[in-house]
């Protein structure tokens, strides 16, 4: 985690999205995560609707993991905060719009292999819009469901 951190310490703002070879530099999108944005968790099968927990974020830092520009870690924080969680998402990209993810972050550092995940960036001409990702973990008896609707600005 501390690669990210140097990494993002480094980062330029990027004016478009990904292009035919996906995301060969970091990239940082400014916007906020809509209300929808949350973790919910509890047992499989119940409503988890009613066990949310509220995610908030201003940026969202795309990162090509080990040189190659296909392979992403999307992390979703607020800049500014210095106790706010992050949640981060690591995949592959299928095409220009989607992600299968196949790792979230919870917290800083530990990997949780995602049952069914799957990142999609929204775009406005070349220019990335928006981005949305969600997916599932089954833990024994329970399930976490953690959703991000960014919004770029």
């Amino acid at each position: 985690m501390r690669r990210l951190l140097v990494s993002a310490c480094m980062l330029t703002f990027a004016a478009v999205g990904a292009n035919a070879q996906g995301f060969p530099e970091p990239t940082i999108l400014k916007g906020s995560c809509s209300d929808k944005s949350h973790i919910a968790q509890g047992r499989i099968g119940a409503d988890l609707t009613k066990n949310q927990a509220r995610f908030f974020c201003d940026s969202v830092v795309i990162i090509p993991v080990d040189g190659n520009p296909w392979h992403v870690l999307l992390t979703f924080a607020e800049s500014q905060s210095h106790t706010r969680p992050q949640i981060a998402f690591a995949g592959m990209m299928t095409d220009r719009q989607m992600v299968d993810v196949q790792r979230v972050y919870l917290s800083t550092g530990k990997a949780t292999p995602m049952d069914d995940g799957a990142c999609k960036f929204f775009y406005k001409g070349p220019r990335i819009s928006g981005v949305f990702c969600g997916g599932k973990i089954d833990q024994g008896e329970r399930r976490t469901v953690p959703l991000v609707a960014f919004e770029r600005h």
